[in-house]
């Protein structure tokens, strides 16, 4: 079980893109939402320097092992317990954002349930052939998302509707609400949500190309999402974008190039999607590899199928709607909820890692003396 780097890159693009395309990030800056997206991944580059060091001081284990080793088992079995829930709470997130999404578009008569069992049958098939497979199918599906997202951005900046003075005034507001809206929730989502890599990266087959490939995966997603954000502003608007469902989506229903290429909405469910299914895919597979770390068993299939089974439930019976699930996610669980788990306690390990490191080195020292 293992990846390449340029597996790993893949990865981690689609996975970063994941539900960051349901969304206009950073518009509560309205015209100044893209200097958000500048300021988020910044810090999120500073995250990803934490969060592989930290890999580095042990480059073949995975996350929970790390924990267990700088803290323990007694006060490491329940933060690794805790761990693999908020992995399965954040697949779990956006295994319902997806399925809103094919709700709304294409399938509105399908029941709900239903959705979420394909989509999750998928993505066991997935887990079940391991993280080879999974690295394999984002090689190819990469280039696919490229293609209709970059076909996407020059039908929309050909349109007549595209005004760029959209943008303008800059930092009218000053820098606050740019400050406000990158934290917590442009920061944690999505430039945090890269952590849960922090179960995969020690199955990389170059561990030195780690950080590099995940940072150039960021500045990749950040260019993406910049122009993405950017066109939205001066396509639909800040007022219209501020309160759309899916902005991006009305973006390419607006294309019309000659009255020949227009209806363009299957392109934007394939954009949509895409990113959508790796990034609720590799949080179950970090929430099952957290599990099976903390029982001392392998990743096998009926672990699997119990946290798909807790998994769909959560997404079904526990968000009873939409609404309550967007409320629940952006005032609920980025402030508190993923800033522990993404922002508070890794660099804290990392400190605690530090200090074992220098005292063993003291204790070295003064033995050879």
């Amino acid at each position: 079980m293992s990846i390449s780097k340029h597996q790993l890159f893949c990865l981690v693009v689609l996975f970063e893109i994941g539900s960051t395309t349901l969304f206009a990030l950073g518009i509560e800056a309205k015209q100044d939402a893209w200097i958000v997206i500048i300021f988020s991944a910044i810090i999120g580059i500073i995250l990803i320097v934490i969060y592989t060091e930290l890999q580095k001081q042990f480059p073949k284990k995975n996350f929970i092992e790390i924990v267990f080793e700088l803290l323990g088992k007694s006060i490491g079995r329940p933060l690794a317990f805790l761990y693999g829930l908020f992995f399965l709470y954040g697949s779990s997130r956006n295994l319902r954002d997806f399925s809103e999404l094919m709700k709304i578009t294409f399938l509105a008569r399908t029941p709900r349930l239903v959705l979420h069992i394909t989509i999750m049958a998928v993505m066991v098939y997935i887990i079940i052939l391991g993280l080879t497979v999974l690295g394999r199918t984002s090689e190819i599906m990469l280039p696919i998302f490229m293609f209709c997202i970059l076909i996407t951005i020059m039908m929309v900046i050909i349109s007549p509707e595209f005004d760029i003075k959209e943008l303008s005034p800059v930092l009218s507001n000053g820098i606050k609400p740019i400050l406000n809206s990158s934290f917590p929730m442009v920061i944690n989502f999505p430039y945090g949500e890269v952590f849960a890599f922090s179960m995969i990266w020690c199955y990389t087959n170059h561990q030195k190309n780690i950080r590099k490939s995940s940072i150039l995966a960021i500045i990749l997603f950040t260019v993406l999402l910049l122009i993405t954000t950017i066109i939205i502003i001066c396509t639909i608007g800040v007022d219209y974008a501020s309160i759309s469902t899916l902005p991006l989506l009305e973006v390419i229903k607006m294309i019309d190039v000659g009255n020949i290429l227009t209806n363009l909405d299957a392109v934007g469910v394939i954009i949509l999607f895409i990113g959508g299914f790796y990034k609720t895919v590799i949080f179950l597979y970090a929430a099952v590899l957290s599990f099976s770390t903390l029982f001392e068993i392998k990743p096998s299939k009926w672990l699997i199928f119990i946290c798909a089974i807790i998994e769909t439930w959560f997404s079904i019976v526990f968000e009873s709607s939409y609404a309550y699930h967007i409320w629940l996610g952006h005032k609920a669980s980025l402030p508190y909820l993923f800033n522990t788990f993404q922002i508070i306690i890794p660099p804290l390990l990392l400190i605690i890692c530090w200090l074992k490191i220098k005292v063993k080195k003291s204790k070295i020292d003064r033995y050879e003396y």
